[in-house]
């Protein structure tokens, strides 16, 4: 069943045509991964490893194909009996149907890109001598803070930190400070905060976001470095795994910063997005990097390495996948992962797979089959950077 489909001038057209494949399930995705293939079902949110044969076979559901015609071609490829190819695609789609993967008519609604605010969200707050700061990169979106005190727009770009003049806004958050100290930000939604520190507080939440909402790539729940050499490593992990710690050391040993929350990687190119926002660093992680007591939550890379060079937009291919765990007392090790392990892993740590669909699960299935991808397990940030940073044979 690892042939060719037959095209449209092969289909049967006699009054005694068999039914055509079925159609996939709305919300299920599918992508090649070497000699596999990964089917991902949007609404279950289950993934499913597929042999060539069940993915060639998945692939064909497109409610057209003539089945008969399909196992004819299919059998010739093959060189095999046609009864046994034909009894081979019963089977299969029976299989397929049990999974959910054809045969459910349950609609799925992708989400839709975000907009930003206008003026009119703003209840006319940003109209008349309104100005727009600067441009912030959030992977798929490039966001300008809009209102008509420019010290606050000020205040505000300064502590995002990933302000440029270099590209345009294709999204606005509107934003004004009361008489009464209240700061108001429009962004999809209204945002009432007490203060402008109180603001300071929450606003690389709000901003975050954003880096989820991306539709053009797959958005990873991760950080990522480029090395002085110029490797380019991802690091995805669940929240708690001390990511954002690891990120820092990194950025300490002299690496470049892209980000530690929310990194894109484009399908195909394998193209890294980076979203340099400020590091989420506690009071433990400050200790492990060396840094002074804070109560602020995240600080500004550049506190850890003044010379940092902080990436964002497309900064290039991804060259390793390291998954960081963090365990007190342990060696740092690293693990390489085979293909249909890393997909599990990967998928497990991609944020937008709902929203960006079959981009996001190409860019998956990509790093899976073609990069590199290793479990770090260890426990002193320092080591492990040590340890990754040592060339592999």
């Amino acid at each position: 069943m690892c042939g060719r489909l037959p095209g449209p001038a092969q289909r049967t057209t006699n009054l005694e045509r068999v039914p055509p494949f079925p159609e996939r399930s709305p919300g299920v995705l599918l992508s090649p991964m070497g000699e596999r293939a990964i089917a991902y079902d949007l609404i279950t949110e289950t993934a499913h490893q597929l042999n060539a044969t069940a993915g060639t076979l998945l692939a064909a559901c497109d409610g057209e194909g003539d089945v008969d015609a399909a196992v004819t071609a299919w059998a010739e490829d093959a060189g095999i009996d046609r009864a046994n190819v034909a009894a081979d695609v019963s089977a299969g789609l029976a299989m397929l149907t049990e999974l959910g993967l054809i045969g459910r008519d349950e609609p799925f609604d992708a989400p839709k890109p975000p907009a930003g605010s206008t003026e009119e969200a703003a209840d006319g707050a940003v109209t008349g001598g309104a100005v727009t700061g600067r441009v912030h990169p959030v992977i798929d979106h490039n966001i300008a803070l809009r209102g008509p005190q420019t010290e606050v727009l000020e205040a505000l770009d300064t502590f995002l930190g990933t302000g440029t003049d270099a590209e345009k806004p294709t999204m606005f958050f509107d934003v004004h400070e009361t008489p009464e100290g209240e700061l108001v930000l429009v962004t999809d939604y209204e945002w009432r905060f007490p203060s402008r520190e109180a603001c300071l507080r929450q606003l690389t939440s709000v901003v975050n976001e954003y880096a989820v909402w991306t539709h053009s790539c797959a958005a990873f729940h991760a950080g990522a470095v480029r090395s002085p050499d110029g490797q380019l490593v991802l690091l995805p992990a669940p929240s708690g795994n001390g990511k954002s710690t690891l990120t820092g050391a990194f950025v300490a040993a002299g690496w470049d910063y892209l980000g530690d929350e929310a990194i894109g990687v484009r399908p195909g190119s394998g193209m890294a997005v980076g979203y340099p926002k400020r590091l989420a660093i506690d009071a433990s992680s400050r200790a492990v990097l060396n840094l002074p007591e804070s109560d602020g939550g995240d600080l500004d890379p550049a506190e850890i390495n003044a010379d940092v060079v902080r990436l964002d937009g497309d900064v290039g291919p991804v060259n390793r996948v390291v998954l960081p765990t963090y365990e007190e007392g342990a060696e740092a090790t690293l693990q390489r992962l085979e293909p249909h392990e890393a997909v599990v892993e990967l998928l497990a740590n991609t944020l937008n797979l709902a929203r960006a669909g079959q981009a996001a699960l190409d860019a998956v299935c990509d790093l899976a089959a073609t990069v590199p991808v290793e479990r770090l397990t260890h426990g002193n940030a320092h080591r492990a950077v040590a340890l990754v940073s040592t060339p592999r044979p």
